[in-house]
């Protein structure tokens, strides 16, 4: 069995990232859900202070990843893994890459978002330790918030 290889995380700080970010394949991203994969809407949710990373490996982005610190609390949203890299354990390496943020900015509450038809994100939501706040967000509800406490 071949092992899982590391991902790579790297934050987009400057405007050329986000632009170079927002380009990669839009099909890979259409179902973030909470918000349209558009180079405006990903600089809305930079400016309300959401940072972007992009997950790559071997060079390729995989997926993107957002985080916001308030108070004792990451929260945390992602796109789906590009379809090609689904199956990989990529989905477990970004739970682990939000926890190990946290706990490194010693927070305690680790809040994460999923759409409601998304079965694979509640099932690794589930298995590493999150619960379901019962609040749910998005035009239609659609969107779940779980919340893990370190």
């Amino acid at each position: 069995m071949e092992d899982t290889k590391p991902l790579v995380f790297k934050e987009a700080k400057k405007e050329e990232e986000v632009v170079n970010l927002s380009k990669f394949d839009i099909q890979a991203f259409t179902d973030t859900q909470d918000f349209s994969w558009s180079l405006d809407n990903i600089k809305k949710e930079v400016k309300t202070g959401w940072k972007l990373f992009s997950v790559t490996t071997d060079e390729e982005i995989v997926a993107a990843v957002l985080m916001r610190k308030d108070g004792d609390t990451l929260f945390t949203k992602n796109t789906p893994i590009k379809m090609a890299f689904q199956g990989n354990g990529f989905s477990h390496q970004i739970k682990n890459f939000y926890e190990e943020e946290a706990k490194k900015q010693q927070i305690r509450r680790v809040v994460n978002y999923c759409p409601v038809d998304n079965f694979r994100m509640i099932a690794l939501n589930e298995s590493h330790g999150y619960k379901r706040t019962g609040n749910a967000f998005g035009v239609s509800n659609n969107i779940i918030e779980w919340v893990k406490v370190l």
